[in-house]
């Protein structure tokens, strides 16, 4: 495997050492050493909003979401997957079996479908939609 995105959760937990699936071990191992594991800015965004619900909030090490976000980019094999128009279009027409969704995920769906690579994800919808439509998104759980 050339490359994978992470979901904001599964770059949450690969950072915190957070157990994972072997599946999406092997996949984000592989990817490393071919330099192409991706992370999206989106993923910096939901992190700090994160930070700011008091039911929800990540274990980003004790650091904010920008020394968090900084730190993640420093991962061997990890790369910025920078927003283009291409995919800003591509997240307004994440199909409905999706739902409503959050605009973090449509990014982050848009940004492996313009890649062209899986998701590394638990979320419930990508799997709903990964389900259904095989041939728009591939996900690899973790």
């Amino acid at each position: 495997m050339n490359a994978v995105l992470l979901d904001t959760n599964a770059v949450i937990w690969f950072m915190a050492r957070a157990p994972m699936s072997p599946a999406a071990l092997e996949g984000i191992a592989a990817a490393q050493h071919a330099g192409g594991v991706l992370v999206s800015p989106m993923s910096a965004w939901e992190a700090a909003l994160a930070l700011r619900k008091r039911h929800s909030r990540p274990d980003l090490g004790g650091r904010d979401a920008a020394q968090w976000f900084q730190a993640v980019l420093k991962v061997p094999g990890f790369k910025l997957a920078n927003p283009t128009r291409r995919i800003a279009l591509e997240a307004a027409c994440v199909p409905t079996v999706f739902g409503r969704g959050d605009p973090g995920d449509c990014f982050l769906i848009a940004t492996a479908r313009v890649k062209k690579v899986p998701i590394v994800t638990r979320d419930r919808r990508m799997r709903r939609l990964a389900t259904a439509r095989p041939d728009y998104l591939q996900i690899i759980l973790c």
